[in-house]
């Protein structure tokens, strides 16, 4: 027991003196000064430096549609004896300080944590990516053009993002006009997968050319199947198509409701995969059928047979061995996936990154791009919480959405901490710990949580 108290405080110390080194690395004004020169945003001396541009935008307690130029100037001459005008502040905003914001964005994501040695996975890494849109002013719709039928004018945002859900690196994140689709997205971003990776995406991503890519990479996915995609099954030198019909048969005739099978997907590419197939509730089903029925009513077309039958069924498919993840083990694995739809839901409810409002393109972009760097300066100290809470109970976890609702409050302090150069561990006492123990996920009646479900089938 003395052991294991010793080694929690020792990796507690070790966390808190890798996040020293984090804010030392990206807050630094001479790398900052270097970064800013790099991507021409500063060509000369100014009054407005890299640092004191980033500090501003990034720790503007406002959202986007609520910060003017006159708050700006306010702030700068607040925080930094910088008196600037509003024009001056507006002709700061081009092309080249998006790219020095896009570069100081890259720097943070570069900083990765140390795994904890007890949280470790046989997985290289365990990556949910899923993208989030939402509406911006129509100023901005030649750039970020929305769908056909949405409405011509309309601008439409999208986010890509990919986080490691086993040491909660962030892994990728990018900015992309909603036309360009998950479907584009996934195959654009073959290179990204590593070997002994565990992908699980949204059916958006599923192609065939990102599960071939998956599997040229000795990398894993765990998905569901795709409807346009066919299924075949191989009997001898015989390959035919999966019947759906017989399929249905054989599950209510065994009383059963989980069948596993060998199959194949696509006919020309007849890529290897476990397919898991599981019976959802009469509920689920009735609701599914609901709103298909609906869809297809709309586009004058008929629900056919297959789909209604496939529609009984949660269907699974994935590369691991039933050694690495049992038939059982799927669904609850691929359960953790909806963890990044908790991650856009605090984007929008505590960060407000939606709410913007009419501004020139590169002004917008730099407030997106500095509340995303704000979002992933306090990802750390989130990583540094869950792990404090799961050093002491490997099941329980910390709250992204508390936790976040707690960040939008200690922003001013966490500003000062950085513009003074301060007493990191005097400011993670006074302001970090004591939040701690009220983070803590909370489960509800009957459901795991995500931390449950990662401990009990993921943990080396």
């Amino acid at each position: 027991m003395r052991k294991n108290a010793q080694n929690t405080r020792k990796n507690e110390k070790n966390q808190l003196e890798n996040f020293k080194s984090y804010l030392d690395q990206n807050f630094d004004s001479e790398l900052l000064d270097k970064m800013a020169r790099e991507t021409g945003f500063v060509k000369r001396s100014s009054q407005i430096d890299a640092f004191n541009f980033l500090t501003c935008l990034m720790f503007n307690e406002q959202e986007q549609k609520d910060t003017s130029l006159l708050n700006m100037k306010l702030d700068f001459l607040e925080q930094h004896d910088c008196d600037i005008s509003k024009v001056a502040i507006h002709k700061r905003f081009n092309t080249n300080a998006v790219e020095f914001m896009k570069a100081i964005l890259s720097h943070h994501m570069a900083h990765k944590f140390e795994p904890d040695s007890e949280l470790t996975t046989e997985f290289n890494s365990i990556s949910i990516k899923d993208s989030s849109k939402f509406r911006i002013p129509e100023a901005l719709s030649e750039n970020y053009p929305s769908y056909k039928g949405i409405g011509k004018n309309q601008a439409l945002m999208n986010l890509q993002y990919e986080y490691d859900i086993s040491t909660g690196d962030w892994k990728r994140f990018d900015i992309t006009k909603a036309t360009r689709n998950d479907q584009e997205d996934s195959k654009t971003t073959l290179d990204n997968i590593k070997e002994n990776d565990l992908l699980l995406r949204d059916l958006g991503y599923v192609t065939m050319t990102y599960l071939k890519g998956v599997i040229e990479n000795n990398a894993y996915y765990v998905n569901r199947l795709p409807t346009p995609v066919n299924v075949y099954l191989k009997n001898e030198d015989k390959i035919k198509q999966l019947d759906w019909n017989i399929v249905e048969k054989k599950m209510r005739q065994r009383g059963v409701e989980q069948m596993e099978l060998d199959v194949f997907l696509g006919k020309k590419q007849m890529l290897p995969t476990r397919l898991i197939i599981q019976t959802v509730p009469e509920k689920v089903y009735q609701e599914r059928i609901r709103k298909v029925s609906k869809h297809a009513k709309s586009k004058g077309v008929q629900v056919s047979n297959e789909y209604k039958i496939k529609s009984r069924y949660n269907l699974f498919i994935t590369n691991t061995s039933q050694e690495q993840l049992s038939a059982e083990e799927i669904e609850k694995v691929y359960r953790l996936r909806w963890q990044i739809e908790l991650v856009f839901k605090t984007w929008k409810s505590h960060v407000k990154i939606h709410r913007t409002k009419k501004v020139k393109k590169e002004r917008f972009e730099c407030h997106l791009i500095a509340k995303i760097t704000w979002i992933l300066l306090n990802w750390k100290l989130f990583q540094i919480a869950n792990f404090m809470i799961r050093s002491k109970n490997i099941e329980n976890g910390c709250s992204i959405m508390k936790f976040f609702k707690q960040a939008v409050k200690f922003t001013s302090s966490l500003r000062t901490l950085v513009l003074n150069d301060g007493d990191v561990n005097n400011w993670i006492n006074y302001y970090f710990k004591p939040l701690v123990p009220h983070l803590l996920i909370e489960q509800k009646r009957g459901k795991k949580t995500h931390c449950q479900i990662y401990s009990e089938l993921l943990i080396c």
